[in-house]
């Protein structure tokens, strides 16, 4: 099973860009098998999944590429990893 991990962020805003793609590196060091992806805020997936879309940071996890769960906020990088692992299982 799968899991994937996706950080968005506004690509108008380089320091928010910057933190998700630093964040998203620190998760996968520390779960194996995660894969991660950067997308921004043109992603369809946002607009598929969030019932606001344009509340960026956020963060979403697929299962064998179907959503599973998100969350909208700014994390620090053991929160984010905590979260993630969580919900992987």
């Amino acid at each position: 099973m799968a899991h994937k991990l996706v950080g968005f962020a506004h690509s108008s805003n380089l320091l928010i860009t910057e933190y998700i793609k630093n964040q998203l590196s620190a998760i996968e060091n520390e779960i194996e098998g995660l894969q991660t992806e950067f997308g921004n805020e043109n992603d369809s997936r946002l607009s598929t999944h969030c019932s606001q879309p344009v509340r960026l940071p956020c963060l979403m996890l697929f299962k064998n590429d179907t959503h599973k769960i998100h969350i909208r906020a700014k994390l620090s990088n053991e929160k984010a990893i905590q979260w993630t692992k969580q919900h992987v299982g």
